[in-house]
């Protein structure tokens, strides 16, 4: 390829960043980023399903939102807002913690496959439909609002030292 006369070396010199952007692969940073998702997913998703759970009245126990089973039970319905709810707080945390959109749909579906294994082992295969809608409907709604979400975070503007009477004036143009 180098004996060919359009070749251009500096142009091909960052093909290892063809799927990265300008920023390099660093695993040290991908992996603190999904533990911080992981913690704060389990995390609300716990506090959101105990709360949902108390406004009904049903029996609080953190370990219920490990078992599929649960979702057929009488307390469905607050599980299963309790995964919205957990959702959106999600959303949240994608824009603070991975700030990328393209990056998203790869974090939300990896945290929510950790909690597939986690039900999994806690109480067996997952087969309730509803265990499925619910989680399926959260992996949508954080996804898509969080790509939203990020790409306006992506799109503000960098001020660039001019003060701000001058950048409104600016765009008032």
């Amino acid at each position: 390829a180098q004996d060919c006369p359009q070749y251009d070396a500096q142009r091909h010199k960052g093909m290892g960043r063809k799927f990265y952007g300008r920023q390099d692969f660093n695993p040290t940073l991908i992996i603190t980023q999904m533990v911080a998702m992981q913690a704060a997913f389990f995390a609300s998703l716990g506090i959101a399903s105990s709360a949902a759970l108390m406004c009904i009245g049903g029996h609080v126990e953190l370990g219920r939102i490990f078992r599929s089973a649960e979702y057929s039970g009488e307390d469905w319905i607050a599980l299963c807002l309790a995964t919205v709810v957990t959702a959106v707080v999600m959303v949240a945390v994608l824009v603070l913690v991975v700030e990328r959109a393209k990056k998203c749909l790869d974090f939300v579906v990896t945290y929510h496959f950790f909690h597939f294994l986690t039900t999994w082992a806690c109480g067996g295969l997952p087969l309730q439909g509803a265990w499925w809608a619910c989680n399926v409907s959260a992996i949508v709604l954080a996804t898509v609002v969080g790509e939203w979400c990020c790409i306006k975070a992506e799109q503000q503007e960098i001020p660039l030292g001019r003060r701000k009477e001058e950048a409104v004036d600016l765009q008032q143009v």
